[in-house]
């Protein structure tokens, strides 16, 4: 029964992986301490531009312009900097996760090959019962191969049933 749980748990974690990641990440990219500085620094900016008037204070309005600009460039720069290092930490992560279900997945199915991971009434499962079985041999069992498919797909399913009507 353990083997079942763990199973299934892994086929759904691997399934909502995506889920998952984009959570994580969004609590470790956050934006900088900088760059919301700079972000307060422009709307100052900002709010002097508007008091002033442009005819009347040219000077003054052009200067506080190409502050805003320069302001604005930095903003823009570190906001590049950080959304490259979102993408490579992304990569980086879903990968590794990725590696590590398949991992997981193999290490169960090479230990547990030869033990069903439920027993049910062969007349249950009649008219497939060898393939669902196949490689414990047991009549009426499940093998961890067979349970796999059906959780991983199951979990699938489940994940695109879930986004879908997320999205839509």
């Amino acid at each position: 029964m353990d083997i079942l749980l763990i199973t299934t748990a892994v086929s759904f974690i691997g399934a909502f992986m995506p889920i998952i990641l984009k959570l994580m990440l969004a609590l470790l990219c956050t934006e900088s301490k900088q760059e919301s500085v700079l972000q307060s620094e422009a709307a100052v900016i900002r709010r002097e531009m508007s008091n002033i008037s442009m005819v009347d204070e040219f000077a003054k309005h052009a200067r506080l312009q190409r502050k805003l600009n320069k302001v604005q460039d930095e903003l823009r720069s570190r906001a590049n900097a950080r959304m490259s290092s979102n993408v490579r930490l992304k990569m980086i992560i879903t990968y590794l996760a990725q590696v590590l279900v398949g991992l997981v997945m193999l290490g169960l199915v090479w230990n547990y090959k030869h033990v069903p991971v439920i027993v049910l009434p062969e007349k249950w499962l009649h008219p497939i019962s060898c393939l669902l079985s196949w490689p414990t041999g047991v009549a009426g069992g499940v093998s961890i191969t067979a349970w796999i498919l059906i959780a991983g797909t199951v979990a699938r399913l489940a994940m695109a049933t879930l986004t879908s009507s997320i999205y839509a």
